[in-house]
């Protein structure tokens, strides 16, 4: 095997860079009969295999909503997956009937049996129909009313993306009474196939919470980041995060932090050489040395502040610890933290750091080595 030199000054390898986690959700706000709010995108499997979603087994859609009504005992918010309309547009649509979805897979969410909860994360077990999906198959989900009485009303969420920009694909959408785009969206959505398979969209962020970390050096924990474990040889040349923060800290890139933690890069990063702002963006920094990884080498990926000066690192939080099946680290990654010795899981894995790898060399499996695969790792500027 041989390490490859990758073109460019950076690769990444971590979360996606256009994300702006400090914004919150955003979410289309559905008050009318027929309104929907629709995701358009490729779909993952956790496994790269075929799956079918149906009314068997552990079939489940799961999205986050920014606030539910459900008082009418009217309404029927239908939550499901569709075929995506290749023959009109732009902006991309589901298959549908002068605006209303053609679902092949659905959940009926009504009063009398299943009110989604409010201002949270919301499994939708479908009622109706049968969907099979190969691994990148191209896939409509969408949440619309079939029925709508009184003040009821639905929001669903999406994060935002870096300047309020577009993102052409994949996209939210929405209709109310004709097909448009959404400003600013990053889609996540979970799909659990009746075998317990995991589906998402690429290029997409699975979020219950947005959150944030305060902390200095004089605080009870010292150490915030993220876990990261590649089936692949590689070489990391820095670490990027969304953070914010007016004192010095260092970047420490660790090996074995579950067991006897060593600090193999600790740069440290001072605030003179950036804006003095509490206002939190994106980081890059880069490390005078690489750090040469083998294949499934344990890394944490660490922000540690050196002053009384607050740092603030932004984090998710996931539903349920299989979700991370569509993060770029894989289900092997979560948020660690300690205040000395070895590192620990934050929230049973369903906390993940802001904070990502720069990486300048992969093995390219040449005399036998393993290049691997793995969960749609972001590897680009």
């Amino acid at each position: 095997m041989a390490l490859q030199s990758l073109p460019g000054a950076r690769n990444l390898l971590g979360p996606l860079p256009y994300l702006v986690p400090s914004a919150g959700f955003s979410a289309n706000f559905m008050t009318s009969n027929g309104n929907e709010t629709y995701i358009i995108g490729r779909m993952r499997t956790s496994d790269g295999n075929s799956h079918t979603i149906d009314t068997t087994g552990s079939s489940a859609i799961g999205w986050r909503n920014n606030g539910v009504v459900f008082a009418s005992g009217t309404t029927v918010l239908n939550v499901g997956l569709a075929a995506v309309d290749a023959s009109n547009g732009p902006p991309g649509r589901p298959v549908n009937s002068a605006g209303s979805t053609t679902f092949d897979v659905k959940c009926a969410h009504t009063t009398a049996t299943t009110t989604p909860p409010n201002n949270a994360w919301t499994t939708s077990v479908p009622t109706t129909g049968s969907k099979t999906i190969a691994d990148g198959d191209l896939v409509a989900f969408a949440v619309q009313y079939s029925a709508l009485g009184g003040s009821d009303f639905c929001q669903v969420s999406y994060g935002r993306a870096a300047s309020n920009n577009s993102a052409l694909f994949p996209f939210v959408g929405q209709y109310t009474g004709s097909f448009a785009g959404v400003q600013g969206s990053v889609p996540g959505i979970i799909v659990v196939f009746n075998d317990g398979a995991i589906g998402y969209f690429d290029a997409s962020d699975v979020v219950s919470v947005y959150n944030n970390q305060n902390w200095n050096n004089t605080s009870g924990t010292k150490e915030f980041g993220q876990l990261y474990q590649m089936p692949f040889p590689m070489k990391v040349c820095g670490m990027y995060a969304y953070m914010s923060g007016s004192g010095d800290l260092n970047f420490n890139l660790y090996s074995d932090p579950l067991g006897t933690p060593v600090a193999q890069v600790a740069l440290g990063y001072t605030n003179k050489i950036s804006v003095t702002t509490g206002n939190p963006a994106w980081a890059f920094v880069y490390f005078p040395t690489p750090y040469q990884a083998a294949a499934n080498q344990v890394l944490g990926a660490v922000l540690q502040p050196s002053t009384s000066t607050n740092v603030q690192l932004y984090y998710k939080t996931i539903a349920n610890a299989a979700h991370r099946a569509a993060d770029p680290w894989g289900t092997s990654g979560y948020g660690v933290s300690r205040s000395s010795g070895a590192f620990a899981n934050t929230n049973s894995s369903l906390d993940h750091y802001y904070v990502g790898l720069l990486v300048s060399a992969f093995d390219d499996a040449a005399g036998g080595g393993g290049g691997g695969s793995g969960s749609g790792y972001v590897i680009g500027s």
